[in-house]
């Protein structure tokens, strides 16, 4: 568990979110369980932002992660090495390359993914969820 108060708020909504993928998967809503595992996804990328920056510096971080921007998975990696965070794991990049095809548009996309699209989705965001970035083990508790 991070120790700062914002990157634990981040962490647990990534966590959150993420059953709630689940449970839209299961329940063939595979539009809506893309979506959320993707968010989930953003969510554990700006845990691990602001547990890699100082307190004094956690304002300012928070500042960065608003807007468009902020959503753009590539970014959010960069600034977490840039703030001190390790490199993506090797094992872990395959599953980005996966999630990266994500966009906060995908809330507009009337009708249903693909339910082998959205299962091989779902599964790539929960191995960057439930692996291993920086040395810090954000898994979930499954």
């Amino acid at each position: 568990m991070p120790s700062s108060a914002q990157a634990r708020r981040f962490y647990r909504a990534a966590k959150q979110r993420f059953d709630d993928a689940l449970l839209l998967l299961e329940m063939e809503r595979t539009t809506a369980a893309v979506y959320l595992a993707g968010y989930s996804v953003e969510c554990m990328l700006k845990a691990l932002i602001l547990s890699a920056v100082p307190r004094t510096q956690e304002a300012e971080t928070l500042g960065m992660l608003r807007g468009a921007r902020a959503h753009d998975y590539e970014w959010l990696i960069h600034l977490y090495t840039e703030k001190g965070g390790a490199r993506m794991p090797p094992h872990v990049v395959p599953h980005f390359a996966r999630v990266n095809t994500w966009s906060t548009d995908v809330r507009y996309a009337p009708g249903t993914i693909v339910a082998r699209d959205a299962h091989a989705f779902v599964d790539a965001a929960a191995a960057i969820i439930t692996g291993r970035m920086g040395g810090c083990n954000y898994g979930t508790d499954r």
